[in-house]
């Protein structure tokens, strides 16, 4: 299976060693997240369970978790199928991705000696961001760009919006990968736009936090939200 041989190479080290179960889950979500693994294209347990050298149980389990971030599409007795981002879909992940954090970030101006902290991590991951995109690591990228919005959203301390976002995480990541795949100059213009919305966090302004928002996500991933 060539995407397992592709993919590989992008798995972070972890703290301590992953469990097979982990080791499946993270293979293949930076295999579609990437692109590796294309849309639509069919996998199955067995294929993986040998092409990693484990039992099928741990991959079952594994597709399980990818089904239910929505990266997979689960077929008994057949396999799975990667899923696919249409136009629709877009716009309906980044809408509701919106909502969460504007609702965070106005939460957050109510609380404003909490507004220091947050905004050091965000701009840690903005120099992690920075320092992926000279490095042409793509994945990083699109991951850190994800943990800087998830951060802020972070500030609803609500473990539902938490749980929810959890489970966009995959998609989010997918949809940042294929902006940066698709025009290597959106790297400096999300990096720039991140600035812009730290800045106006810091500031407590939220009503220009939520226009920067909205234009950071239209203009970077091609999509028309929902007035």
């Amino acid at each position: 299976m060539s995407f397992l041989q592709a993919s590989g190479g992008a798995v972070r080290p972890p703290a301590a060693a992953p469990s097979a179960v982990e080791r499946v889950y993270t293979t293949v979500a930076d295999a579609i997240i990437t692109g590796t693994l294309a849309a639509s294209s069919l996998i199955t347990e067995g294929e993986v369970a040998e092409a990693l050298s484990i039992s099928r149980t741990p991959v079952r389990e594994a597709f399980l978790a990818l089904e239910a971030h929505g990266l997979l599409t689960l077929f008994p007795k057949k396999g799975a199928v990667v899923t696919a981002l249409g136009d629709r879909e877009t716009a309906e992940l980044l809408q509701v991705r919106v909502m969460l954090e504007n609702t965070a970030v106005t939460l957050l101006s109510e609380r404003p000696a909490d507004i220091p902290g947050v905004d050091a991590e965000l701009q840690h991951l903005i120099r992690v961001q920075s320092d992926a995109a000279q490095a042409g690591d793509l994945l990083t990228f699109a991951r850190a760009d994800h943990r800087f919005h998830a951060r802020i959203v972070d500030e609803t301390h609500n473990r539902v919006i938490d749980g929810i976002y959890t489970r966009l995480g995959p998609r989010l990541e997918r949809l940042v990968h294929r902006a940066a795949l698709r025009d290597p100059r959106n790297l400096d213009r999300l990096l720039a736009e991140h600035r812009l919305l730290a800045h106006h966090l810091r500031g407590g302004d939220t009503l220009a936090y939520e226009v920067a928002l909205r234009e950071h996500v239209e203009d970077g991933h091609h999509a028309q939200l929902a007035p």
